[in-house]
């Protein structure tokens, strides 16, 4: 499931002198002398932090029109339009009803994608982050697939005029690599996509960020982890060049506790062309280990983002459903998705993004609408902007 925002201002402590204006201790009377002789220095006054603006105002600038910024940015702590900090919350876009990837190919997904941009809108979210355009085992698909490249421009237009950012992610590139044979761990094939990819967005306001490729393998050693700071040293750089206007994360890693020997996170989110923590969470372990991974972020000044969470429904809507827990975590999704959002908060988590967001119903299927009531109405509790709609609108989304 991969396939979820550039800087301004400043956070953290203040870089003021320790004490007000003439607040030194009295030294000798030579001190004193050479002291009168000085120039006087007149000290900054604080300046008082100024009062949030409401999500929706604060994101305003950042969604007014469609090309030429202002960018969301960071200060360090939070994700920021104009200096004012937004909070982002969001939802995958993986169209299963639709069969996956092949959506994408076809011309007619436009309407499918008004559809679940109403769902996004109806339950407060103001983030949208489009996944799997491509399959690893369909032949002959190209990576500028006029068709594909069509649909992402209608969403990520669609998405501003409803007030929401789009993640640019790049993740499905691997599967395109991989149904064409090629070793999708190499940097310079992912050269020209990245330069394509940029050159078509590096001027559209509402773009939140890039994703360049979560879920890598853990490394196991020395070779392996050097091998994949180069990856994402390489990839990140090329797509600043081409970019320079948005921020960029190598993508939401998970499996984050293995080698812990290694650092291998800690050394890929450090990359100075890395600017967000992004992480997933998929089990108690990785809840536990958020605390750390938000610590990190701030030792590093950069936001904190969980790129992707989620349970499939047959652990339970509202309640756990019995038998074997999820990775850890024996409760329904509602308490789980209330748990990552109650977690992201107290940590100072810049974003959120679940998956997914559809219709779907089944007991593998990880799809939040109101055919799941009690986790989407955690969704809409936990919104950044307030939900759209009527009861009745709510309940006529998926028919």
């Amino acid at each position: 499931m991969a396939l979820f925002a550039v800087v301004a201002g400043c956070a953290g402590g203040s870089s003021l002198p320790s004490g007000p204006p003439g607040s030194a201790a009295v030294g000798t009377a030579a001190t004193a002398r050479v002291s009168a002789t000085q120039p006087q220095v007149t000290r900054p006054t604080p300046t008082p932090t100024p009062t949030p603006l409401p999500n929706d105002v604060a994101a305003a600038p950042c969604l007014a029109t469609a090309q030429g910024g202002p960018y969301l940015a960071s200060d360090g702590h939070s994700l920021t339009c104009l200096g004012h900090p937004v909070e982002l919350t969001g939802y995958t876009f993986y169209p299963a009803l639709l069969g996956g990837s092949k959506a994408w190919h076809s011309p007619s997904f436009r309407d499918y994608i008004d559809y679940v941009l109403s769902m996004g809108a109806a339950s407060g979210q103001n983030l949208i982050r489009a996944t799997d355009q491509w399959d690893r085992n369909v032949p002959g698909q190209t990576s500028d697939d006029p068709v594909v490249w069509a649909n992402m421009d209608y969403l990520v237009e669609a998405a501003r005029e409803k007030g929401v950012f789009v993640v640019i992610d790049l993740s499905a590139y691997r599967w395109l690599l991989m149904s064409k044979g090629v070793d999708s761990t190499r940097p310079e094939a992912w050269t020209g996509f990245i330069q394509f990819v940029a050159a078509r967005y590096r001027n559209a306001t509402n773009v939140a960020f890039y994703s360049i490729a979560g879920e890598p393998a853990p490394p196991t050693n020395q070779a392996q982890k050097d091998s994949l700071v180069a990856f994402f040293s390489s990839t990140s750089q090329t797509l600043r060049d081409a970019d320079p206007n948005h921020l960029i994360t190598v993508g939401g890693f998970n499996h984050m506790e293995d080698s812990p020997a290694l650092s291998w996170w800690q050394t890929i989110y450090a990359l100075p062309t890395n600017d967000l923590v992004a992480f997933k969470t998929y089990s108690q372990h990785d809840l536990d280990l958020m605390p750390a991974i938000a610590a990190y972020a701030g030792s590093i000044r950069k936001p904190a983002l969980d790129e992707e969470f989620g349970m499939p429904q047959s652990y339970g809507d509202a309640s756990f459903a019995g038998g074997a827990a999820f990775n850890g975590l024996a409760g329904g999704r509602a308490p789980f998705f209330q748990s990552v959002y109650t977690s992201v908060r107290s940590l100072g988590v810049a974003g959120v993004i679940f998956w997914n967001m559809g219709c779907q119903t089944g007991p593998t299927s990880y799809e939040v609408s109101p055919l799941t009531p009690a986790a989407w109405s955690v969704v809409a509790k936990n919104g950044a902007v307030a939900p759209t709609g009527t009861a009745a609108d709510v309940a006529a989304l998926c028919g």
